[in-house]
């Protein structure tokens, strides 16, 4: 009887050896898909600062050319 309860905790250590070992490559696997969105987060959020500037940019000389436009006094 002793051997049985032996090879059955035997039987049990691997099975959570082995789902340890899964749940570990889980893990891993999420923590390079984290750091994957992050440096994509950052690298759009870094997109988005360009568009603002150059939003900004455009803006201003549109209104420099809006403002010529209305010198003019055109009829």
């Amino acid at each position: 009887m002793v051997p049985d309860n032996l090879e059955q905790l035997e039987v049990k250590i691997n099975q959570l050896l082995e789902k340890h070992e899964r749940v570990k490559e889980q893990k891993e696997l999420a923590e390079r898909k984290l750091q994957e969105k992050e440096s994509e987060w950052h690298q759009l959020r870094g997109q988005l600062r360009q568009y603002e500037r150059e939003r900004s940019e455009i803006r201003e000389k549109l209104e420099t050319i809006l403002g010529h436009f209305q010198r003019l006094d055109l009829p």
